[in-house]
């Protein structure tokens, strides 16, 4: 499987190689994979150089899996969206993309470029299995194929296999942001949303079901990606449709904890455990400065940086809005969950902080407040 979206970063990976700004992981859980194949290996009684070969196979699938999620990639930095990095775990990839654009045509070649680069893998895979001089591609025994031919048939057929299978409209799979793209033409993107979102969790039953019932676990945890991923993106397209048009200023809080960067951890700390707020906003001379973060603070503790100002510490610079603007393209970061909080400042001066709980908490009033008029 290979998608991508606007989701948050999978935790503890451990980064391969950066391409074009964008970062490329693996995720500790990828090591499943090459674990089962050995295991299975075993049970079969195959030789260690058969094993090292099927591992070799699957790694090479995952290499296109690679190619495929820049496809997404590059094709999404045309239109001016940044992705955040690239992970890789055991049932394919994930292009984090910082957000998926709102305009359907955008969306549809943004998610349609990672099909087309393992189809374009395929026929170039095809041309070079028919220069090799292979004409029956289909059987199951090639007489004469040399290990480069095999390999290229691999190839051939894994890259043919990636591109029907993420066809599939089991949103938010390649397939269902196709099929979302494709009905946001004709209505509003909320119900194209879930429309797509009800195909894909009818496709993640029946993956789910099927891998049980085949002994395919793979299959089963996509299945279950699939029907998770799928109503978590239903929410937030949901959250994005109910806060347009509302501006910052609205939904605030204006409460919120700052110090000066002149104030020692131990104030900082003093004032943590008086109870309130978990991030700090810094303040340098009245004038917004960053946030410091609770683990933040705790970790200066743990180093016994008691006296220390917090303008020593790692305070965070993060973006600033002003309260005019819209919440939608306010939010992204927070949704996305890059941070906790955000500052609202107006000429130097904070006004106050937006957090998901803002936002939560305006959603269930407000549809109390519809659902009451």
């Amino acid at each position: 499987m290979a998608a991508a979206g606007s989701a948050p970063s999978f935790k503890g990976g451990l980064p391969l190689f950066r391409f074009r700004g964008i970062r490329v992981f693996v995720h500790w859980s990828f090591l499943i994979l090459p674990a089962w194949i050995a295991i299975a290996g075993f049970m079969d009684e195959l030789s260690a150089a058969d094993i090292l070969g099927r591992i070799g196979l699957v790694l090479i699938v995952f290499v296109c899996v690679v190619m495929h999620e820049f496809g997404h990639a590059i094709t999404a930095q045309r239109y001016g969206v940044r992705t955040r990095d690239i992970t890789l775990l055991p049932i394919g990839g994930v292009a984090n993309l910082e957000r998926m654009p709102e305009e359907p045509k955008q969306e549809f070649w943004i998610t349609v470029a990672g099909p087309l680069v393992n189809l374009a893998i395929a026929a170039v895979a095809f041309v070079a299995i028919a220069i090799a001089g292979i004409t029956v591609i289909f059987s199951d025994v090639m007489l004469g194929a040399t290990t480069v031919t095999n390999v290229l048939m691999f190839v051939f057929t894994a890259n043919l296999v990636l591109f029907l299978f993420n066809l599939v409209p089991a949103f938010p799979m390649d397939g269902g942001r196709i099929l979302r793209s494709l009905l946001s033409m004709r209505m509003p993107r909320e119900k194209a949303t879930r429309i797509a979102a009800s195909i894909g969790r009818f496709f993640a039953v029946a993956f789910v079901l099927y891998g049980l019932l085949d002994k395919q676990p793979f299959l089963a945890l996509i299945g279950l990606f699939i029907y998770l991923a799928a109503g978590a993106e239903s929410r937030m397209v949901q959250k994005q449709a109910a806060l347009r048009g509302i501006s910052v200023r609205q939904v605030m809080r204006t409460r919120f904890w700052s110090m000066p960067h002149t104030a020692t951890v131990q104030q900082a700390v003093d004032e943590l455990l008086a109870g309130g707020d978990h991030d700090l906003v810094v303040l340098r001379d009245g004038r917004y400065m960053g946030v410091l973060t609770r683990r933040d603070l705790v970790q200066a503790v743990s180093e016994q940086r008691l006296a220390s100002p917090l303008h020593e510490l790692p305070v965070q610079d993060v973006p600033a809005i002003g309260p005019a603007v819209e919440l939608n393209a306010a939010t992204l970061a927070l949704l996305a969950g890059k941070y906790a909080l955000i500052p609202v400042v107006d000429e130097d001066r904070v006004l106050g902080v937006l957090e998901n709980e803002n936002l939560a908490e305006f959603l269930l009033l407000r549809e109390a407040a519809r659902q009451g008029a």
